[in-house]
């Protein structure tokens, strides 16, 4: 009768631990992720039939200086001719909302619309004729709206690890095309700013995390290929084929507790040579973006969070700081 009452008892505290692991299961499931939810749960993708929204705000500064010579060399250290050095300063901000969808506890999927405001300043200083000070030759700025994103997600597994995630991303045509915007024959520039590509993109991508209580490891590896599309440039219809893309990236993720963590990582993106009707052209070329990032993210309520991530560019190519600020809510 006495071990029959322990095991009554045994079974009784089994059945109390199963409700309160899976009440705990459930709480951190309506909580936006974290790296702590990685390590508690398997689950990385947002669950069956919730709706999670996503609004981000992105400040990107890039910078370029060129030295142009214009003339002959008599001696090694003598050129005759002209020499003029010019700064091209761009500024991009980019408002996002997406908004994703758990088809199931495995699948999801997202749409996601941009707003891209940028301004672009170029300035040139004759060295040769002896200017005082620097002369602008263009200051464009403006806006609208971006090329629209859809994605879907799976994750492969959830009982071992590392876990995976395949996913699949379409980028539209939707944002005003560079080709779209007419250029000023006098110093070859653009009369506006554009906000896309002007073509459409598909990227399916592989990505791993592999959670090790306090931290999870996480890489990833995408192909972005471009469509080729005919366009009218200088009055003339050329096809064009834009260089697809090949990206990096790995790093790791620190849980401070149930609410904080920090990031970093490196990312890699190698932009391959750009076709027009089928030939490179001679000024085309291998482009390599090579970039550092750190993050943090607070979960500061179960539904929303706040996630900060700062990126600088490591290489000539790449854009030299990029600051993300993004607040996910769980409904």
């Amino acid at each position: 009768m006495l071990r029959k009452t322990k095991v009554l008892c045994s079974l009784a505290t089994l059945c109390v631990s199963a409700n309160a692991a899976a009440a705990e299961e459930a709480e951190v499931a309506k909580r936006p992720q974290t790296v702590q939810d990685v390590i508690v749960r398997s689950g990385v993708l947002t669950p069956k039939g919730q709706v999670a929204l996503d609004a981000s705000l992105s400040f990107t500064q890039n910078s370029s200086n060129k030295v142009s010579v214009v003339g002959y060399t008599v001696l090694p250290a003598l050129l005759v001719g002209r020499i003029e050095v010019s700064d091209s300063d761009r500024t991009t901000i980019t408002a996002s909302l997406s908004m994703r969808y758990g088809l199931s506890d495995d699948t999801e999927i997202e749409v996601r619309w941009p707003y891209v405001y940028r301004s672009d300043q170029i300035s040139t200083r004759p060295i040769e004729d002896g200017a005082e000070s620097e002369t602008i030759n263009k200051s464009l700025s403006g806006g609208g709206m971006g090329d629209i994103e859809f994605a879907i997600r799976h994750q492969l597994n959830f009982d071992t690890t590392p876990y995976w995630i395949a996913s699949l991303t379409a980028k539209s045509a939707y944002g005003k095309s560079p080709y779209e915007i007419d250029v000023n024959p006098d110093d070859n520039t653009y009369t506006d700013v554009p906000t896309g590509s002007g073509f459409w993109s598909v990227e399916p991508a592989i990505s791993m995390l592999y959670p090790t209580d306090p931290a999870v490891l996480f890489a990833s590896f995408s192909y972005i290929y471009n469509f080729e599309d005919s366009l009218v440039v200088n009055g003339s219809r050329v096809d064009i084929d834009l260089g697809d893309t090949i990206s990096l990236g790995a790093g790791i993720g620190f849980a401070l507790n149930p609410d904080l963590s920090l990031s970093m990582g490196l990312g890699h993106k190698t932009i391959l040579d750009s076709k027009i009707n089928g030939a490179k052209p001679d000024d085309s070329k291998l482009l390599h973006l090579d970039t550092l990032n750190f993050g943090i993210n607070y979960a500061f309520s179960p539904e929303t969070s706040l996630s900060i991530n700062a990126q600088a560019g490591l290489t000539e190519d790449s854009p030299d700081f990029q600051l993300t600020i993004r607040v996910p809510v769980n409904i």
